[in-house]
């Protein structure tokens, strides 16, 4: 008789890894369009036919399009641990074990929020500079998280 070989098991990175690259980002067609309008940007701004505002706004795409991706593969996990913290910490003080001083934890999060608003101001300086990248690369986030 002759014993059946065991199938490997298939490590957590392995399933993890397995289940991102299911549906990898540069298989969609708004992805590879950008990149083809990015190498002829690149390729007419490098024999001096045009200013590399093509390859600008077709490498911001890609950017926006993978941070977008990126972003819309971790928000399920994010709000996963973020609930389950959050009803821990319901249970936790439901049994009494912890006592949470909530003007603390306010003046905290508000410090937090000014701080916030304070980067988004410098944040949308920045991207006015950058007006055109900036418009290719939010609609680059955009179809990001749209991919599917």
């Amino acid at each position: 008789m002759s014993n059946p070989v065991p199938s490997p098991q298939s490590s957590f990175l392995a399933k993890t890894l397995g289940t991102v690259m299911s549906d990898p980002p540069w298989a969609a067609k708004s992805f590879l369009a950008a990149g083809a309008t990015t190498v002829a940007g690149l390729g007419a701004w490098l024999s001096n036919m045009m200013s590399p505002a093509l390859a600008t706004a077709g490498g911001s795409f890609l950017g926006g399009f993978l941070l977008g991706w990126a972003f819309r593969k971790t928000l399920k996990f994010a709000l996963l641990v973020t609930i389950s913290l959050l009803a821990l910490i319901a249970i936790l003080k439901t049994t009494g074990w912890i006592h949470l001083d909530w003007t603390l934890i306010q003046a905290d999060v508000n410090r937090t929020l000014d701080w916030a608003r304070g980067k988004a101001q410098g944040f949308k300086e920045v991207l006015t500079g950058y007006l055109p990248s900036a418009g290719a690369g939010g609609a680059g986030v955009l179809f990001g998280l749209r991919k599917k």
